[in-house]
């Protein structure tokens, strides 16, 4: 009889990735399309089934093995309990199904305490502290995403369209912003998505020393300080902060958040691998 194989999914609206822990040791890992709990709970299940059917079969390995490996998912949206149990009902295999910002913190700590600002798109705050994990944000760019490359975005275009109005000074912030959303910002973003929003971060921090954009960076670390704080997060202590509006932004953030700053010791996936080997 084969060994007992060790399995980790990490799943978001980019990709899912899936990484098999060989019987010998080695790992093989394979990336799919987009699996997201909360946007297509269907199309994530069909997504990850695919992605871990390609990886069994460039590992030399059959179907058969799924009923006694330990699988962990890692997916976004399933920090929401029906959507975790509608992946899991989708699902062709038995596998534990935990919210992707879990997996991320525990890739990112080796499983430790600690705490981690997910600041891309979107943007979610998650803490472990003695074995409790405190979980903020997270909910979407509708709803929240406080602090993200997304939020930043749209406040951004909304400052700029006041001083368009002329009831705040423009600036070359404001100007440069107005001249990408040519020939008129509403029409330019009327079917904008998130990412489009995000996609105007980058145009914030190139005029960082700005008015406008001293305003909106200082607005946007007053958030991510506000939810730190909310976590129960000490300045100083071990912090990791993730996405690429993340990273962009660790420079503005106080010195006492500044110098708790870790790099990741692991990613989602490898989370997701980590947690599932510690599966009965």
């Amino acid at each position: 009889m084969r060994a007992r194989i060790t399995i980790g999914i990490d799943g978001g609206g980019s990709g899912c990735r899936v990484a098999i822990r060989l019987p010998g040791g080695g790992v093989l890992r394979v990336d799919g399309g987009p699996a997201n709990a909360f946007t297509d709970a269907g199309r994530a299940g069909v997504e990850i089934s695919e992605t871990l059917g390609r990886a069994l079969d460039q590992a030399g390995l059959t179907r058969a093995v799924l009923p006694r490996a330990r699988i962990c998912a890692g997916v976004a949206g399933c920090r929401l309990p029906p959507l975790a149990a509608e992946l899991a009902a989708r699902l062709p295999f038995p596998a534990r199904i935990v919210d992707d910002s879990e997996t991320t913190l525990h890739g990112a700590f080796a499983g430790g305490d600690g705490t981690l600002a997910s600041l891309g798109t979107g943007s979610f705050f998650i803490r472990k502290a003695g074995g409790h994990l405190t979980h903020l944000g997270g909910w979407g760019f509708a709803l929240g995403d406080e602090g993200s490359g997304a939020w930043l975005g749209r406040r951004a275009v909304a400052l700029s369209l006041k001083a368009v109005e002329g009831r705040i000074a423009a600036d070359a912030l404001s100007d440069a912003l107005m001249a990408r959303l040519a020939p008129h910002p509403l029409i330019t973003l009327r079917d904008a998505a998130p990412v489009d929003y995000a996609a105007l971060a980058p145009v914030v921090l190139d005029h960082a020393g700005s008015a406008l954009g001293q305003c909106l960076i200082g607005e946007a670390v007053a958030e991510v300080t506000r939810a730190l704080d909310d976590l129960g997060h000490a300045p100083g202590a071990p912090l990791v902060l993730t996405g690429g509006f993340g990273k962009a932004l660790a420079m503005h953030l106080p010195e006492g958040l500044q110098a708790g700053l870790v790099p990741a010791k692991g990613s989602a996936l490898d989370g997701a691998l980590a947690m599932a080997a510690a599966l009965p």
